[in-house]
């Protein structure tokens, strides 16, 4: 009977541990999620200017982003693929777009650092900031 009783503690032990590791897997991966911007409306122009990525998380550990450009007027959306290993943040602006290129940079609880190097080989260095979008 104790043998039983032991085994069944160890049995349930081990699946308590291994459900704790899935749990702070799915915080690691939700760590990075959520919005990132700096846009904002310039008054005295009547614009809306900056950049705005929403981070999701998807299948097999994987992120993708909704990135918005605007100069004057909000672009359409772009889904880019988000690599991120450690604090290292990445992802391509598709070809055919105004902004076509990638964006490379690090990634912090509360900010985005990082340069966007365009397919027309300019450099846009941007903090983008963690928490309420733009639209909210």
């Amino acid at each position: 009977m104790r043998i039983r009783k032991a085994l069944y503690l160890m049995l349930l032990g081990g699946s308590l541990f291994l459900g704790g590791k899935e749990v702070l897997g799915a915080q690691n991966v939700s760590r990075i999620t959520g919005t990132y911007t700096n846009m904002y409306y310039n008054k005295e122009g009547g614009d809306v200017l900056g950049e705005e990525l929403k981070i999701v998380a998807t299948q097999g550990r994987r992120h993708q982003g909704a990135l918005q450009f605007a100069e004057g007027e909000p672009g359409n959306l772009l889904v880019v693929n988000i690599e991120v290993t450690g604090d290292a943040i990445r992802f391509a602006v598709p070809e055919g777009e105004t902004h076509a290129g990638s964006f490379s940079g690090t990634i912090s609880g509360d900010a985005i650092h990082g340069e966007f190097r365009y397919a027309n080989r300019a450099v846009e260095k941007v903090v983008l900031k963690k928490g309420k979008s733009y639209w909210d």
